[in-house]
């Protein structure tokens, strides 16, 4: 097997940062992708699909110089590396957008599960602006498009399912209607909502030890389970399933005879952040020997 064909290209480049500069030009810097010989830049306006090829880079960051004010911009980037004489490429990075405003970003974006799958965002408030403009992708190739217009510092996010990660960002917008200037996006925050798991069964198992089974829950990466000795605690972790499809492990680490008590959440990881479910009402079972 050649050397290029183990080094073959596996990552994605992540666009890790969009600025502007004082003579109203745009930089973006994205992460190195490991073995890659060059990146190319795709550029595409406001919520338009259709992203155009406008650079080759060998280097990890590029300046957009062809750019006006008051103008949306995404951008996506891709890494290239000869493989056995041809061109292999990763998957598109996802989608960064920037604009040239002086209008500020808006500050301290969170975002939080509520009720049911739903998702609340909440951020500091802009000196001078009449309205924020709320953008959403799915997923780490999507778009990152509009899903609402709001005058107020928060908003929830109802159009949501259990399991799918959500990836926001938020502008400010002063004026109105052929007047209206938007402002720069704010840093970009993930959130999932995860189900509530639950404990289906216990088993007590000869040689002091607990079948413990769980219900699936959807869009989860695993499960975290908690053991503890008394009904209110402390739990201590005692297990982090390998996938979703481990819902049924078995607990060594007991004693004869012993009442033990045991919850379960879900987990998930999201562009490095992780996020639980709400712990599962807690159940409880007696060894045997």
């Amino acid at each position: 097997m050649s050397l290029d064909v183990i080094t073959k290209l596996k990552a994605s480049p992540k666009i890790k940062s969009i600025t502007v500069t004082d003579d109203k030009k745009l930089i973006l810097k994205w992460s190195k992708v490991e073995g890659a010989e060059k990146y190319g830049v795709k550029r595409a306006l406001s919520d338009c699909n259709d992203f155009e090829h406008i650079a080759w880079c060998k280097k990890t960051e590029f300046t957009d110089e062809n750019v006006s004010e008051d103008t949306t911009y995404r951008y996506k980037i891709m890494a290239y590396k000869k493989l056995e004489g041809k061109k292999t490429s990763t998957k598109l990075s996802a989608v960064k957008a920037a604009v040239i405003s002086d209008i500020p970003a808006p500050l301290n974006l969170t975002a939080k599960s509520e009720k049911g799958a739903s998702v609340k965002l909440t951020w500091d408030k802009c000196d001078g602006a009449d309205a924020y403009i709320v953008s959403r992708r799915n997923d780490f190739y999507s778009q990152i498009l509009p899903v609402a217009r709001v005058t107020e510092n928060s908003y929830t996010d109802e159009k949501t399912v259990w399991g799918q990660p959500y990836h926001y960002s938020v502008q400010a917008v002063v004026g109105k209607d052929e007047d209206e200037k938007q402002g720069n996006f704010s840093d970009e925050v993930h959130c999932v909502s995860l189900d509530k798991g639950k404990i289906l069964s216990l088993k007590a198992i000869m040689g002091k030890r607990i079948k413990i089974t769980l219900r699936l829950v959807t869009g989860a990466d695993c499960y975290c389970i908690e053991r503890s000795e008394s009904k209110d605690g402390p739990f201590e972790e005692i297990c982090r399933t390998k996938s979703i499809l481990e819902y049924s492990i078995i607990d060594k680490a007991t004693k004869a005879y012993k009442t033990y008590y045991y919850r379960a959440r879900a987990f998930k990881s999201v562009s490095g952040k992780e996020f639980y479910g709400k712990y599962c009402d807690t159940v409880s079972i007696k060894s045997k020997y």
